[in-house]
Parts: structure tokens; C-alpha cells; sequence
């Protein structure tokens, strides 16, 4: 199958040559009439000066002969009766009578008359016009080949002009092909580009034809969106990837917290199970180790679902007025059951706060107890200047885990087990988030961290 270029160059070679041919053929004939009519007005007009010339009966023949002589045309008269008077080619002894010529037959019935023949006493081919004056007949004859040769002459060069001109046309075509090539090429590129998704297609304009103009921009249309597209694949493909990341960290932080605990319950269980002579002191020890451990499920299990909650914004607070340093202390009680060993110093002004009071109660016992995991010494819990701040002086936060560290499911050695899957600070910052304020930390590794945050709107008095 063709291409477009070669396509339109093909139809117009055909068509160009084609119309040469028609041209040159009816130029011909056409041409050729045109040249025949010409020098028969030529005739004519030539009839009648001679008429008007012919006044001298006695210097007729020298007339005739003088115009043949100067034109080449040939001169006979011709009475009324066919008889022919005078002849510039030939002497009148011997020839026939010329009434039933055809041209002085027209000439008889309308005046004028004309023919094309070959003259049998001149042996040649003439053009005949005939014209009845004067009660005779002037017939001036040319002869037909000198009419062909000035026509074909004129024809050579008409159709020479006519020849520059299509080809200047064809020139034109080959440009114009030339440039729908080139449309097609950039075209064709444009679209290999796309299907390898290269979308840098560099086409400002088509140089044929409007349509390839439309098409153009239309190919950038295309480009721009199906980049537009990829890059949006891109995307989602980047968060499908760091979801299932995120799902991969999460069934591998509860895997790994959960194993422990699960593991204890089990080989507790089985111990008891299987030693019926088991003392009943031990039995009971044992068995104080099954619910600690399974209350640390339950744990984790809590602050998972709280998260969820929290970052599927199915959880909003419920506000009401409490005392913080009641809250603080109650915290500190339920803290101080699970570690026992520990010690927690409260420096809590006299503050009431309107806020949700058992999300605070979550916020200030992830605080205190992430404190408690990272550090020996006691923890400190003091407000000041409307902000709580939570110090400890444990392992303190390395550098490059500052930015992470109240993220989801991380944890700053994720081989250890902590009873921690990484969303105590997580829960701490949308609890706060809820309540219009943020967590700060600072922390030197080996020395320490603070955390704190700025309740001073939600307070409603303080002493």
C-alpha cells in the first residue's frame, strides 16, 4: 500500500501528463482551426481590396501576378459561366470550367464561399475562397502545407509555454510532496515516540496542509495526557507499593510484638497442662505470667484499633472540663502498677482543661511510658507557661530518627521487643492534632529527651 506522499505524487505525475497529452492533442486541432479561419478572413479581406484595385480591365493579369509574386497567393478570376479569365500560377489555355468548384458554388448560393482541396492542375492542396463581384468570381487560394508550417510553428511554441508552466507546476508538486514527506516522518515519529512512551514529541507546525496542522496538535494533546496518565500510574503504583510497604510493616511489627507474648502464654499453658504433680505456688505464678501476658495483648490490640481510628477520622473527641493534675495522677497510678521499680515526679500546677479526657488519658500514658522504656532514671512531669513536658534521661533519639519517630509502626530497633508496636508517639500527635496543638521534642542521645506540647487554649483556669 501506497504512502500519502507517494500517493499524491503518483496522481499528479499521471494527472500532469495526462493533461499535457489532452492539451497537446486538442491544442493540435484547435490550433490548427484557429490558423485556417485566420487566413481565411485573410482571404476575404484580401477579395475585396482587390476589388477595389481591378478598376483597369487591361492590368488584371499583371495584378494577379503581382500578388502572387509579393503574398504567394494564388489569384483566379472567373466569368459567370465557370470560365476561368485569369490564373496567377498557370496560363488559362487548357483548364476546366470551375463553375461546379464547391467554393464558387457557395460563393454563388451565399456570396462567399471556401474549401479545403487538392488542385489537380497545380498538384497541391490549397484553401479556396471564393467571392461573386462584379458579375465574375475572385478566387484567392493559400496554399495549405505554408498554413500547417506556420501553424505548427506557433503550435511548437504554445506548446512550449504551456509545457514551462506545467512544469513549474510539477516542480510546485514535488515541493508540496516534498513537504507532506516531511509531515509524515515527523508524524510517524511523534507516534513511535508515544508508543515507546516518549512523550517529548517536538512538532510546532505542520509545513503542508492544515489537516496535518490538526493533526499535529492533536498528537500533542495526546502526549501531553498520556504523560499526564503515566505520571498518575507512576503515583498510584508508588502508593499501592508503599501501602503494601505499610501493610508488610504492620503485620510485621504485630508478628513480631504479638510472638512473644503468645509464645509465653502458650509454654505456661502447656507446662501447667502437662504436670498434673505441678506445685500450686508454681501453678499460680504461672499462671499470673498467662494473664500479664495476655493484658500486654490486649494492650497492643487497643492502641492498634486507637490508631486506626485515629487516621481513619472515626474518632472525634468528646469535650469536658477536668482537673490535669487529677488526670496526671491517675495515670501515674496505672503506670506505676505495671512498673513498680519505677519513679514518676509530677510538677503540675492547678489547671483545668477543657478537652477529651480519655484521649488525655491515652496521650499522657503513651508520654510517660515511652519515657519509661528509654531511660532508668525517674520521669518527670512538669507544666509550665501553659505547656506539659514530659523528661526523661534515658538512650535519648539519634539524629536521623527525629523525622520518624512519631511516625506509625516505627520503632528505633525494630529487632527488640519492647511491648511497643511503634504507635504510642503516633497516637500521641493525632491526639493532639484533635485538640488544635502538636508534639515538640528535643533529645541528645546519651543524655536525654523532653517532649512537650502547648495546652494553654484548651486551659480554662489556672492558679
Amino acid at each position: 500500500m501506497l504512502r500519502l506522499d507517494q500517493l499524491y505524487f503518483r496522481n499528479f505525475s499521471i494527472l500532469f501528463f495526462l493533461t499535457l497529452l489532452v492539451i497537446a492533442i486538442t491544442g493540435y486541432f484547435l490550433l490548427k482551426k484557429i490558423e485556417i479561419n485566420n487566413h481565411k478572413t485573410m482571404l476575404v479581406n484580401m477579395i475585396d481590396q482587390f476589388s477595389i484595385i481591378e478598376a483597369n480591365e487591361a492590368k488584371i493579369d499583371e495584378i494577379v501576378h503581382q500578388i502572387k509574386e509579393k503574398t504567394g497567393i494564388r489569384v483566379t478570376i472567373i466569368d459567370a459561366q465557370g470560365v476561368v479569365l485569369y490564373e496567377s500560377n498557370r496560363g488559362v489555355q487548357g483548364m476546366e470550367n470551375h463553375l461546379n468548384r464547391p467554393e464558387v458554388t457557395q460563393a454563388n448560393e451565399n456570396d462567399i464561399g471556401s474549401s479545403i482541396r487538392y488542385s489537380e492542375s497545380v498538384k497541391r492542396d490549397f484553401l479556396y475562397v471564393a467571392k461573386f463581384n462584379n458579375m465574375r468570381y475572385v478566387r484567392m487560394a493559400y496554399a495549405l502545407d505554408s498554413i500547417i508550417e506556420k501553424f505548427f510553428q506557433f503550435w511548437i511554441k504554445a506548446m512550449g509555454l504551456f509545457t514551462l508552466a506545467m512544469l513549474f507546476a510539477f516542480w510546485m508538486a514535488l515541493r508540496i510532496n516534498k513537504k507532506i514527506t516531511n509531515d509524515l516522518g515527523r508524524i510517524k515519529i511523534s507516534l513511535e515516540n508515544l508508543l515507546n512512551k516518549k512523550y517529548e514529541v517536538d512538532f510546532e507546525g505542520a509545513s503542508c496542509c492544515q489537516e496535518f496542522d490538526t493533526i499535529s496538535k492533536q498528537i500533542d494533546k495526546v502526549s501531553q495526557k498520556l504523560e499526564k496518565r503515566d505520571r498518575q500510574k507512576a503515583k498510584y503504583t508508588k502508593n499501592l507499593k508503599l501501602l503494601s510497604k505499610k501493610q508488610s510493616n504492620i503485620i510485621s511489627a504485630i508478628s513480631h510484638e504479638f510472638k512473644n507474648p503468645v509464645a509465653a502464654i502458650m509454654g505456661y499453658t502447656q507446662t501447667v497442662q502437662e504436670d498434673p504433680n505441678l506445685s500450686p505456688a508454681i501453678r499460680d505464678r504461672f499462671l499470673e505470667k498467662v494473664i500479664k501476658n495476655a493484658l500486654k495483648i490486649t494492650s497492643m490490640i487497643d492502641r492498634l484499633s486507637l490508631a486506626i481510628k485515629l487516621e481513619n477520622d472515626t474518632f472525634a473527641p468528646e469535650f469536658s472540663h477536668f482537673k490535669l493534675s487529677g488526670l496526671l495522677e491517675d495515670v501515674r497510678d496505672t503506670i506505676l502498677h505495671k512498673y513498680p521499680s519505677r519513679e514518676i515526679i509530677l510538677e503540675i500546677d492547678d489547671i483545668t482543661l477543657n478537652a477529651d479526657r480519655g484521649m488525655f488519658d491515652n496521650l499522657l500514658t503513651n508520654l510517660i511510658e515511652n519515657a519509661l522504656k528509654y531511660s532508668e532514671d525517674e520521669v518527670v512531669v512538669k507544666t509550665e507557661n501553659g505547656k506539659l513536658e514530659v523528661i526523661d534521661k534515658g538512650i535519648g533519639i539519634q539524629e536521623e530518627d527525629m523525622e520518624n519517630i512519631t511516625k506509625r509502626f516505627f520503632r528505633v530497633n525494630p529487632l527488640s521487643w519492647d511491648n511497643s508496636i511503634g504507635v504510642g508517639l503516633y497516637i500521641v500527635k493525632y491526639i493532639l492534632k484533635l485538640h488544635d496543638s502538636y508534639l515538640e521534642i528535643e533529645s541528645k542521645p546519651n543524655v536525654g529527651s523532653k517532649f512537650w506540647f502547648d495546652f494553654s487554649h484548651l486551659s480554662t483556669k489556672k492558679t
